[in-house]
């Protein structure tokens, strides 16, 4: 009975092998079919056939061997500079700089830079501790507390300049900016 099986199994699968191929056959048959009934070329017209002859005559013959020969352009842009929308200054030669006669025009004035500011202050005030005319502060940032008095440094960015009832002032050391820490004795921060 194994023997039948594997006989029918082939023979089926050989009919469904020989049903593909022959599937595939007409498809593309009556694709070319298709293909050649949609593409018809398009017939020149008397004028367009007289100015076809013209520009062959006046080209003369091709020249194989200067096709894809390229020369060097230096006035070609760089492919890789950056885009920009405003305009390109002419680059003014070395006659041009030197020789040319003084014109009494100011030269262009640039924008000055915008003012530098330092980060908004970060700290939060926990409290105060006097001891005799020493006054200390403990301040805390994210994760960090610091004990500070007038005159240190916190971290590399801020020193301490002076402790008020109401104001501690700091400067930021990258730009010397001042910058104030309004406190409150009785709204102290929580950590």
């Amino acid at each position: 009975m194994d023997k039948r099986a594997t006989r029918i199994r082939r023979l089926v699968l050989g009919i469904a092998l020989l049903a593909t191929l022959l599937a595939v056959i007409g498809l593309e048959e009556s694709d070319l079919e298709l293909e050649e009934a949609t593409v018809q070329p398009i017939l020149p017209t008397r004028s367009d056939s007289a100015n076809a002859r013209s520009k062959k005559s006046d080209a003369g013959p091709l020249l194989i061997e200067r096709l894809g020969q390229r020369t060097f352009s230096a006035e070609a842009d760089d492919i890789f500079a950056a885009a920009s929308w405003e305009p390109k200054r002419p680059i003014a030669s070395v006659s041009q700089s030197f020789f040319a006669p003084k014109q009494n025009t100011p030269p262009p004035v640039a924008a000055p830079p915008p003012a530098q500011v330092a980060p908004p202050l970060q700290f939060k005030y926990v409290g105060k501790v006097i001891e005799g005319n020493r006054t200390s502060v403990f301040l805390s940032l994210a994760e960090n507390n610091y004990v500070v008095k007038e005159g240190e440094r916190i971290d590399t960015n801020y020193r301490l300049d002076r402790i008020r009832d109401d104001v501690i002032e700091f400067t930021y050391l990258p730009l010397g900016i001042k910058q104030t820490l309004f406190i409150n004795n009785d709204n102290r921060g929580r950590l």
